[in-house]
């Protein structure tokens, strides 16, 4: 932990997001009571749980990545985690969520060539003040032992929240595009914090296809 950390700590200890114990961001009760979606047993296309064979969140959509994971469903305690993470910029909150996304990327471990973030809108990136996918990826990446690339940037575009899911499609055209003067690998890993339509991933994906990576998988801390 740096000095900031340290001193955080001090003037204000970090509690759990579930139950307001301080000493944990998630203590052991509240993470046994989180919804985490355990490898292997979400849908391959959208990362949700599967109930049965067919999955009804993804039935009859198509995406441009291949494969999709996500650590749980966006349901209290690990929302909480989320919102104070990315809205409240509670930033001792990343290792633990990128602690449950390593651990629901663990199957792929070896496959890809290097993990990237999903870059925030400069409005979001404004109204928040610091970038946080990127912190989530480069936990992602140490863990699976791979560099973390910046390789996307983001135009501009209108908020996400509060639109429908054709809208979220429609608004995700063109949104993103490949950093200048970088060479994107064959095998890439997308991270971002939430999964809602799949929208925000799937654009990612297509400004990556389009600059050469032959195949893309993306990955989510919470499925919504």
């Amino acid at each position: 932990m740096d000095v900031l950390g340290v001193l955080a700590e001090i003037l204000s200890p970090v509690r759990c997001a579930g139950c307001g114990v301080p000493g944990d961001t998630l203590c052991p009760a509240c993470l046994s009571a989180a919804h985490l979606i355990q490898p292997g047993t979400g849908c391959q296309r959208c990362g949700a749980p599967l109930t049965n064979a067919t999955c009804r969140e993804c039935a009859g959509r198509t995406f441009a990545f291949s494969s999709a994971v996500c650590a749980g469903m966006l349901e209290p305690p690990l929302s909480r985690v989320v919102t104070l993470y990315k809205d409240a910029a509670e930033r001792r909150y990343a290792a633990l969520l990128g602690k449950l996304l390593c651990a629901a990327c663990d199957p792929w471990r070896g496959w890809p060539d290097a993990v990237c973030a999903v870059p925030p809108s400069a409005r979001s990136l404004a109204r928040r003040g610091f970038d946080h996918t990127a912190p989530l990826a480069a936990h992602v990446a140490h863990g699976l032992d791979v560099p973390y690339e910046r390789l996307l940037v983001a135009a501009r575009r209108a908020d996400q929240r509060g639109l429908g899911r054709d809208e979220r499609r429609a608004n995700m055209t063109g949104a993103f595009a490949v950093r200048p003067l970088v060479s994107v690998p064959a095998m890439v890993l997308v991270v971002d914090d939430v999964f809602t339509t799949g929208a925000t991933l799937d654009g990612a994906t297509r400004a990556l296809l389009a600059a050469g990576a032959l195949e893309v998988r993306v990955a989510a801390v919470a499925r919504a």
